[in-house]
């Protein structure tokens, strides 16, 4: 029988309630513990036995593929960019959404705040120097909405703008797009087909959730956590939490938890049950 296959990178970010969801639907999974050094896969047999590939968030990030430090991350990408040349469905989660919009050909890079733009300068004067980008890093709760057309995506059927999720991230992505057709009409023709939908975001980072071709989908924000997952990721990460919301940041998202648990877990459970019930029509 075919199974769901889990790539998780650290201790402290496991699946959480992807494996109880995936199971009530009679859908084995398997997990692969890549930091102990359990394999990526890269046979065809691995590959036809895979109903879905899910790959976890972390610490690390794009920039470390090829890295010694995470020697699976360069195999993760390969595998990765094979499942987007076959249309292979995945779910990316943080890193994981991260890895598969490069796989995909699209840029990768620190979430910065916008800068609005500068009024143009006046005859003779010399433009001031731009600022130095200030980085945006998005971490602990906060909501999310799911614009239109987005929002009708089958995956975040159901879903409300407002919708508290955890963030745990420096980075964001450009929207994959699908290469442009060697002979395609100029303007005004309609522009081609990008191949995606963008079915989230946050007052943060726009791209919060995507989905690629038809089976690929990608979060940047975590829908899977259980209340000790929560705990477990902030006490592993506690500096990168302090250096983000300042010195109360462990009792913030404490008190985060506790307000918006519930309501997380029951959107959280509803995406994962949005998305088994949309595989079974492959």
């Amino acid at each position: 029988m075919s199974k769901a296959l889990i790539l998780q990178h650290v201790p402290f970010e496991t699946p959480g309630r992807i494996i109880p969801v995936f199971r009530d639907f009679g859908i084995p999974t398997e997990v692969r513990h890549l930091y102990r050094g359990d394999e990526v896969p890269t046979t065809s047999s691995d590959l036809d036995e895979i109903r879905i590939l899910i790959v976890m968030g972390g610490p690390m990030g794009v920039p470390d593929v090829g890295g010694e430090k995470y020697p699976f991350l360069a195999k993760e990408l390969e595998l990765l960019k094979t499942f987007v040349a076959l249309d292979k469905p995945v779910l990316g989660i943080c890193l994981g959404a991260q890895l598969l919009a490069a796989a995909a050909g699209a840029k990768v890079y620190p979430n910065v705040k916008p800068v609005p733009p500068a009024p143009p300068p006046k005859e003779g004067e010399t433009p001031p120097p731009k600022p130095p980008p200030e980085l945006w890093p998005e971490f602990g709760w906060a909501p999310v909405t799911f614009p239109f057309p987005g929002g009708t995506e089958p995956i975040v059927m159901g879903m409300v703008d407002g919708t508290p999720m955890f963030h745990w991230h420096n980075d964001t992505f450009d929207l994959p797009r699908l290469p442009p057709p060697p002979n395609a009409p100029p303007p005004p023709a309609p522009p081609p087909p990008t191949g995606n939908a963008l079915m989230s975001s946050s007052k943060l980072c726009r791209h919060q959730a995507f989905r690629f071709k038809n089976r690929m989908f990608g979060f940047q924000y975590h829908m899977e956590l259980t209340r000790e997952g929560i705990a477990a990721l902030v006490t592993a990460d506690r500096d990168a939490a302090i250096k983000v919301l300042g010195p109360s940041a462990m009792e913030t998202i404490a008190e985060g938890t506790e307000k918006h648990f519930d309501r997380y877990e029951r959107a959280g459970n509803k995406i994962l049950q949005n998305l088994v019930q949309f595989l079974k029509q492959y």
